[in-house]
């Protein structure tokens, strides 16, 4: 951590990005070569936004910035996951696409995190730079990183590069639109790592001597869980607090303790987020990759060339 790999990556795909915008607008110069198309993206008001696939490419970093990076003792944008983008170039060196694969997010961070680091930037960004419609829309009013677990633990809630949350979030937002998300898409973004901050506040009551356990039903997070995960009480206590066994054909439902329910809770918190971060890299990969590639050649970190001559650059 804290070597610079997140932003070499990230010049290396400004310059070749740099250099593909180049490339194509000197081809467009010609008057024998047509104008190159732009995809269209839908904007908050509605609006159509035209983009080139370089604008795409570029603005996946900070859509995965926010859900996959953290502040860690050496590094205040440290990437908690790996990555290795391919990045594909037609013949004439025009950027036609790229693709993101992802590997071992850090699940165990949403939990907890060491003093002087912090959850991922996402959540700070959210409570910092979302404005007073958008609060009561995820139901975050009056709540700040203070208020949480799973973005209190540590102690530390700031950036010490200078990076302020609010700006982030703005980037995040317009990085989302570029990148092809609808409102409907990126409000359920927001609605489920909004619905993981409440279940980090989330508590279980013991009953029947300590034997079972059920979810505090008079918790103030309670709530806004259930509607933003659009779930019931019942359903939730029994996902939670009860497991199902089978044998020989038969199905039992037994209760359990409530050290185990809270178990429950935390491995709820790592599914649910990082289904949402596999979801977020699959929808940037629909946006920006290209469509019947040939694969390239085996032993692949590099440069290599497809079957149709086309060139792959793996970052």
């Amino acid at each position: 951590s804290g070597a610079g790999k997140t932003v070499t990556t990230k010049f290396i795909m400004q310059y070749l990005a740099t250099l593909s915008q180049r490339c194509a607008e000197a081809k467009e110069g010609n008057a024998a070569n047509p104008p190159r198309s732009k995809r269209p993206v839908v904007k908050k008001d509605g609006s159509l936004n035209n983009v080139n696939i370089e604008q795409q490419v570029l603005q996946s970093n900070p859509i995965l910035e926010s859900f996959g990076n953290a502040r860690t003792v050496r590094n205040d944008n440290s990437s908690r996951f790996g990555k290795f983008i391919e990045i594909k170039f037609n013949k004439s060196g025009t950027l036609i696409g790229a693709s993101i694969e992802t590997y071992l997010l850090e699940k165990v961070r949403l939990i907890s995190q060491s003093e002087g680091e912090r959850n991922y930037h996402v959540f700070y960004e959210m409570l910092m730079g979302m404005n007073d419609e958008e609060i009561d829309q995820f139901l975050l009013t009056d709540y700040t990183a203070e208020d949480f677990k799973m973005t209190s633990c540590s102690g530390t809630f700031d950036r010490r590069d200078g990076v302020q949350d609010v700006d982030t979030y703005v980037e995040l937002r317009d990085a989302l639109e570029v990148m092809g998300f609808s409102p409907e898409q990126q409000s359920d973004l927001f609605s489920i790592a909004s619905a993981v901050l409440h279940l980090s506040n989330l508590s279980i009551n013991s009953i029947k001597g300590g034997e079972e356990s059920e979810i505090d039903y008079e918790n103030p997070h309670l709530e806004p869980i259930l509607q933003l995960l659009g779930v019931t009480k019942k359903n939730l206590n029994q996902a939670l607090c009860y497991f199902k066994i089978e044998a020989r054909g038969q199905s039992y439902t037994r209760a359990v303790q409530k050290e185990k329910a809270e178990k429950g809770v935390e491995a709820l918190i790592k599914a649910t987020y990082s289904a949402m971060f596999d979801y977020i890299v699959r929808s940037i990969n629909a946006s920006i990759t290209v469509k019947k590639t040939a694969t390239s050649k085996p032993g692949a970190g590099g440069r290599a060339l497809t079957d149709k001559g086309n060139a792959v650059i793996g970052v």
